[in-house]
């Protein structure tokens, strides 16, 4: 089982957004322009700033624990999609989670068995974890719902991405 490591965020919208980080260790150093910097170690949210770029150090995507290890995005600091990693089904995932009412969201595939880095992205048109390979280019990789019927339905990206932002908070550009 190889660790999520998050070495970039960028937040390209107009709204605030806001991540917080539950975990025992690898929970993150956020750093803006060289220069600000804070530690997700507290469990309490941490702004982003419309229009930046973070660069993370540490900065883990949690493996499941008794539902005690995730990262959390949000819009209002209330309504949040938690993710972590996860192996099932012989697969490694990141899963997303409402962190409101405990649902299973989506979940997206990852490498298996090695450590994989990513960009956590916050666009117009949803929220987006590229898995980035060695070489700079991201991956592609499947992304699915957990429909109503308990049963897992391929989506795209795009979709995931819009359902994760959906389920952060209110809508807002």
């Amino acid at each position: 089982m190889g660790v999520g490591w998050i070495d970039n965020i960028y937040n390209n919208t107009g709204s605030t957004w806001y991540l917080s980080s539950t975990d025992s260790s690898h929970n993150g150093a956020v750093q803006l322009n060289g220069t600000q910097q804070f530690t997700l170690d507290d469990g309490q949210y941490h702004v982003l700033k419309p229009y930046t770029h973070y660069h993370a150090s540490w900065c883990g995507i949690p493996w499941y624990y008794q539902g005690i290890h995730f990262k959390s995005m949000s819009l209002d600091r209330q309504n949040n999609v938690q993710f972590y990693t996860s192996q099932v089904d012989s697969a490694n995932w990141i899963y997303y989670v409402d962190g409101r009412t405990g649902k299973i969201l989506a979940r997206q595939g990852a490498p298996k068995n090695v450590d994989f880095h990513c960009n956590l992205r916050f666009e117009n048109d949803g929220n987006y974890i590229d898995i980035v390979n060695d070489d700079g280019s991201t991956q592609d990789v499947l992304a699915y719902a957990y429909s109503e019927l308990k049963s897992w339905v391929q989506i795209a990206m795009s979709g995931l991405g819009a359902l994760l932002k959906s389920n952060s908070g209110p809508h807002t550009t």
